[in-house]
């Protein structure tokens, strides 16, 4: 049985914290995705407007966690807060279980990392909290991660988190253009 909780915790290890996403994180999320390779890798449109950024940060991930059918958290790192780095809170990025399948104890991991927090290691900590989190107090027993597989940074970042890669997953997924994507499939699984 998976156990959902009624208010998205707040998961800290080191100088790495994941939080409940805030209204206020709009501006930050928007500045970020702005960033060519986020698209690039992701689901996330390129020509994101800040519109999605605030319906994001206040209302969907509100109703996704109500609706238990994703938990998003705000990825924040205190080593990164000093006066040449753009975002002053240590804004780092956004990971969330989502795709969550709650008969088959089951959820998909999904993240990206803002440029300047990319290399840091803070994604593999984020990966490691959120996965810890979903398996040991949320009760999912497996937890799934489908990536780009031209995304060598996020499939090694994975790796490093403790996931299993269990193959390829042939033309999975087709972009806007029409162009169709390799997506490599890993897991994190409960012993």
């Amino acid at each position: 049985m998976i156990w959902w909780p009624e208010s998205i915790p707040t998961l800290t290890v080191g100088t790495t914290t994941l939080r409940p996403m805030r209204p206020t994180d709009a501006e930050d999320i928007y500045r970020a995705v702005q960033d060519p390779e986020i698209p690039k890798f992701t689901t996330v449109p390129s020509d994101y407007p800040v519109e999605l950024a605030i319906d994001f940060a206040s209302t969907r991930n509100v109703s996704s966690h109500l609706n238990k059918t994703e938990l998003v958290f705000v990825m924040e790192d205190s080593a990164l807060k000093s006066s040449d780095y753009p975002y002053s809170n240590g804004f780092a990025g956004v990971i969330s279980l989502h795709s969550i399948d709650l008969p088959n104890h089951r959820a998909e991991i999904g993240y990206w990392l803002a440029k300047e927090a990319r290399n840091k290691g803070i994604g593999t900590i984020a990966a490691e909290l959120i996965t810890e989190y979903g398996l040991m107090t949320l009760g999912f027993r497996r937890i799934e991660a489908l990536v780009n597989d031209l995304n060598g940074a996020s499939k090694r970042l994975l790796i490093k988190a403790g996931y299993e890669y269990e193959g390829l997953m042939k033309k999975y997924l087709t972009r806007p253009d029409g162009s169709q994507i390799d997506m490599a499939l890993f897991s994190a699984t409960k012993s």
